[in-house]
């Protein structure tokens, strides 16, 4: 062999050797890639719709699976709790807010996102507020949603009533009257069955407009309390819809109540801005719309209950944090804000999205006179919450068997045994 060929061979044996290790280099696969990222929640409405967002993300991400798991409502807060404690948990935990929240921040089941989740930097406070850390104020997860409350109604029902929005609470009442002449449950409604939150998100409609859009800022700093005669007011006005609500309400749970009025038999329903995509993906030939619950006078300016819905946090002992990170990432951008908008038709923690629904555009426009959600974003950070004793009791108010003033007491009397004002 010539000279000449050894050269060649050590030579083409280098190249080889060094292309052989930058494709090692190149191919060496991230922490992440095969990696299946398990998510709790508890939308069981919304199964169908994060499927398809998900699977946007699976197809610009082949390294990664998302395996979502749906569990209701009511079971979903032990199931997780008992998971966390026995180190079964998920690696995405969908988050109740605010006070909810603390308990799993306090245990340290999850991680703080702050540094490892930039596009958190690109949402509004009023998202982030029920995802902060009560005692160091760091973000323990990804908001999805700042929905508002209002009352929906079934546009094809009023406009074969002649019934207009209501401008007025007189007018409110009129047309709650007419409905029922017609034979229509003007407001359906119901709290039976562990579901008397949906009678509290009743009064979080209502209350705004009748106690005013300070007066939340007047019970965080003690100028006012529940025995203020502006919140007993509200509670008065709830009670008083009871002839309008579906006939033995008290037995009416809040899945047989939006039943009511997907199907058309029911007119109205107090509700909030989640509802939007789960009643058109029930009954997509429904025609409705939503509108704030009105003044006394017509010319007052409507306000409207708005809060954090919850969110999604990474779980400590997660076997899969790069990955799970990873897609909490993609929960943040914009590009999942717009995809939730557009699937789910309730309002994003992001602002900066394109509105293509007219309800949702209603609801994003009636957010702009907003004030936070009382019981919700002020009273559940320690027990007895304010909503515990209002879900308790607010049946018998509405049946008259207790004052909207023995309610509000006993509400003052819970939450003073620990809310301090500020100073």
């Amino acid at each position: 062999m010539s000279m000449l060929s050894i050269h060649r061979r050590a030579a083409l044996g280098l190249i080889g050797g060094l292309a052989a290790a930058c494709w090692g280099t190149f191919i060496t696969p991230p922490a992440w890639a095969d990696s299946t990222v398990t998510l709790w929640s508890w939308r069981t409405e919304d199964e169908a719709a994060m499927h398809r967002i998900f699977d946007a993300f699976e197809a610009k991400n082949p390294g990664i699976k998302v395996d979502i798991q749906f569990t209701p409502d009511a079971d979903y807060q032990n199931r997780l709790s008992t998971a966390l404690r026995g180190g079964r948990g998920p690696d995405i935990a969908q988050l109740k807010a605010y006070g909810e929240l603390q308990p799993f921040v306090d245990a340290g089941y999850l991680d703080a996102l702050d540094d490892s989740v930039p596009e958190l930097k690109n949402m509004p406070d009023a998202a982030l507020g029920g995802a902060r850390g009560r005692a160091d104020g760091k973000l323990y997860g990804v908001p999805y949603s700042v929905p508002m409350m209002g009352v929906f109604y079934n546009q094809d029902i009023f406009a074969a009533q002649g019934i207009e929005i209501p401008k007025t609470y007189k007018d409110f009442v009129a047309a709650c009257g007419k409905l029922k002449a017609a034979g229509i449950t003007p407001i359906a409604t119901g709290g039976a069955n562990g579901s008397a939150w949906e009678l509290e998100i009743g009064v979080g409609v209502i209350g705004p407009t009748v106690y005013g859009p300070d007066f939340y800022d007047e019970m965080m700093t003690g100028k006012a309390t529940f025995d203020d005669p502006r919140y007993v007011a509200a509670l008065k006005r709830f009670a008083e819809l009871k002839p309008y609500f579906p006939d033995g309400f008290a037995g009416i749970d809040y899945t047989t109540a939006t039943q009511q009025f997907i199907g058309g038999k029911a007119a109205m329903f107090l509700g909030g801005s989640f509802e939007n995509g789960s009643f058109k993906a029930q009954n997509p030939k429904l025609k409705f719309s939503i509108f704030p619950f009105p003044a006394d006078d017509a010319g007052a300016k409507l306000y409207t209950s708005a809060f954090s819905d919850g969110s999604y946090g990474l779980v400590s002992e997660s076997q899969n944090k790069e990955a799970a990170t990873k897609v909490l990432g993609f929960m943040a951008s914009a590009e999942f804000a717009q995809m939730f908008a557009d699937e789910l038709g309730w309002p994003p923690a992001r602002t900066d999205v394109t509105v293509k629904d007219p309800v949702l555009a209603q609801m994003m426009e009636m957010s702009k006179n907003s004030t936070p959600y009382l019981t919700l974003v002020g009273f559940r950070w320690q027990s007895p919450t304010a909503s515990s004793v209002l879900q308790s009791e607010i049946i018998d108010m509405v049946e008259g068997n207790i004052a909207p003033e023995k309610l509000a007491a006993d509400m003052q009397a819970a939450v003073a045994t620990w809310f301090k004002p500020k100073q």
